[in-house]
C-alpha cells in the first residue's frame, strides 16, 4: 500500500484522505479479482462495475499472476467481442 507521509500534529487532507480510500479500493478489487480468476468456475464470472473501473484507472499498477491476469484479458476480450462497436478502434 502506497504510503503518505503526514506531518506530526497536522490532519490529514481531503486529497490524502482520498489517495487512501483509492489505494485500498485497488487492492480490494486486486485480491477479490484474483480469488475469482482462480476458482475452478472463473468462466461464469461477472466483473462488477467496480471492477472495471479499478481496472481501467490501476490496471498499469495491478499485480497478478499469469495465470490470473490470462484469464482477466480472456473475460475482457469476450466482452468487447460481445458488445456493439459503433466506430473502429
Amino acid at each position: 500500500m502506497a504510503k503518505i507521509i503526514n506531518f506530526p500534529n497536522s490532519p490529514k487532507s481531503a486529497a490524502q484522505i482520498e489517495a487512501e480510500a483509492m489505494e485500498l479500493k485497488k487492492i480490494t478489487t486486486e485480491i477479490s479479482l484474483q480469488a475469482a480468476m482462480r476458482s475452478p468456475i472463473w468462466e461464469y464470472y461477472e466483473f462488477t462495475a467496480d471492477d472495471l473501473e479499478c481496472l481501467e484507472q490501476f490496471g498499469e499498477v495491478m499485480e497478478f499472476p499469469p495465470d490470473v491476469a490470462a484469464r482477466i484479458i480472456t473475460k475482457l476480450t469476450k466482452i468487447i467481442k460481445t458488445e456493439p462497436i459503433d466506430e473502429p478502434y
